[in-house]
């Protein structure tokens, strides 16, 4: 099928435009996905066009918040990463990129990981366990520029899962997908635990989803400096 996303939506989130003609990448994930939710129940999410919207452009949106996502070589975490999203798509968009999908459930892990060698990610790794585990390993305690957190929970309980992991460099932050209700309920509890952290919050400007497919705003808790 035709993509519901064009050219104009990847530079929009700052994707380079050499990764614009590598979008086969994305159709063998989706291929992947469904065989493989056959079996497992990866995801509610099986229609293409819902695929591409809610997982791919929702994962892509990050773009538009914080550009610097699209070419950094950043060390990132995806936290409960599930099926892979953003794990997959922001490995595929940056090459530069030195994520880890974290997540506890194994047969979702598993897929991840198999799809990372499948598509030849080589900028993107697993780990099969809860945050505060990895926050507590020493490859990966405090160890990364940038924690991604996208349907998991809310933020202010979330910091307190992840902050482990979270590197002490001014300017490592926690990124938080959320729709613009939920920014507005959870930021008095995330204001307070984000403060106890001594990190600052902010929050991205009301972005759409392509095809009226929604609405995300980024919650950012960030290490002064």
């Amino acid at each position: 099928m035709d993509l519901p996303f064009d050219e104009t939506f990847l530079a929009t989130c700052h994707i380079p435009p050499e990764r614009w003609t590598q979008r086969a990448a994305l159709a063998t994930l989706y291929a992947n996905l469904c065989a493989a939710n056959a079996q497992d129940n990866l995801t509610r999410i099986v229609d293409e066009q819902d695929f591409y919207l809610r997982h791919v452009a929702d994962s892509l949106l990050l773009g538009r918040a914080l550009p610097e996502i699209m070419t950094a070589d950043w060390r990132v975490a995806d936290v409960g990463c599930g099926g892979g999203f953003p794990t997959l798509p922001l490995a595929w968009a940056n090459p530069e990129l030195r994520i880890t999908g974290i997540e506890a459930r194994g047969k979702k892990v598993a897929f991840v990981a198999g799809q990372i060698e499948s598509l030849r990610f080589i900028n993107a790794s697993t780990l099969a366990k809860q945050a505060r585990e990895a926050g507590r390993l020493a490859d990966h305690s405090r160890q990364y520029h940038v924690i991604l957190l996208r349907a998991v929970g809310p933020a202010g309980r979330m910091l307190r899962e992840v902050k482990g992991l979270l590197s002490d460099v001014p300017g490592a932050m926690i990124v938080h997908y959320k729709t613009p209700p939920a920014v507005q309920d959870e930021m008095a509890l995330a204001e307070r635990e984000a403060a106890k952290a001594g990190l600052r919050v902010t929050v991205s400007e009301v972005v759409d989803l392509p095809c009226d497919a929604g609405k995300r705003q980024f919650l950012f808790m960030s290490r002064p400096g």
